[in-house]
């Protein structure tokens, strides 16, 4: 039976300094619980409603009440199932792939999650943060990857000396800026890495000098919008460099 001491920690992992400390991480949702049950990552406690369990047999979960399901989730309608998953220790970050998607100071957990999601969705299968983004792990995060979380390599990199150090070794470093060159006038196919930056200030002056290809999405005349949704932006690069 989960006692209440189980139940408070849980609840904890609602705040990013109770995750970091204990370096777990909560995952909600039928579709997301399966995610992290078929990936990698290790799973530490696996909890269901008995509505749930009479719906979808779990031989692992243990069953609790709605109430305690309520207390444990981070979300207003439970989904009626929650695991808990060990974060995996940091990894210094070695580019395989042919294309890296890079992101500057990503806030919104939304956009974080689209953009990993997105990213697989074309092939991409290593993601880099920069220190300031919206932590991985963030519940909003993880529900927004869809499970990407559980297949993409993600990692956390100091992003000017990571780009520069790339930058030297030859690899091309495209960036998402309002002045560039137009994406959809490009033919080549691209090697390298896309950086995507902040919804509010874009990519930062300290990343801006390890740009090698500025790229811009070219706005339909007479639009009065300033500027694209960091991940509808990411969308669409990522769409058009990888076709």
């Amino acid at each position: 039976m989960i006692t209440k001491n189980t139940i408070k920690q849980i609840a904890s992992l609602r705040q990013q300094k109770f995750r970091k400390q204990l370096g777990l991480f909560a995952v909600e949702g039928r579709k997301m619980v399966d995610e992290l049950l078929q990936s990698r990552f290790e799973t530490v406690g696996l909890y269901a409603t008995e509505a749930f369990v009479a719906a979808h047999p779990l031989a692992a979960a243990e069953t609790v009440s709605d109430v305690q399901m309520q207390q444990m989730s981070s979300l207003d309608t439970p989904p009626g199932i929650l695991a808990v998953a060990k974060i995996p220790e940091p990894t210094p970050f070695h580019p395989h792939s042919r294309f890296t998607l890079a992101l500057d100071g990503i806030a919104n957990p939304g956009n974080m999650g689209t953009l990993v999601r997105t990213a697989e969705w074309f092939g991409i299968s290593e993601v880099v943060c920069s220190t300031d983004c919206v932590e991985i792990w963030n519940p909003k995060v993880i529900q927004a990857t869809m499970g990407s979380v559980f297949r993409v390599s993600i990692s956390v990199a100091d992003l000017p000396a990571f780009l520069g150090e790339q930058r030297e070794r030859g690899k091309a470093v495209y960036g998402a800026l309002l002045e560039g060159r137009n994406l959809f006038e490009m033919r080549e196919k691209p090697d390298g890495i896309l950086v995507i930056g902040s919804e509010s200030h874009g990519i930062r002056a300290e990343v801006l000098p390890c740009i090698t290809h500025p790229v811009t999405i070219p706005r339909a005349g007479g639009s009065a919008t300033e500027s694209l949704n960091a991940a509808v932006a990411g969308g669409i690069i990522m769409a058009e460099m990888t076709r």
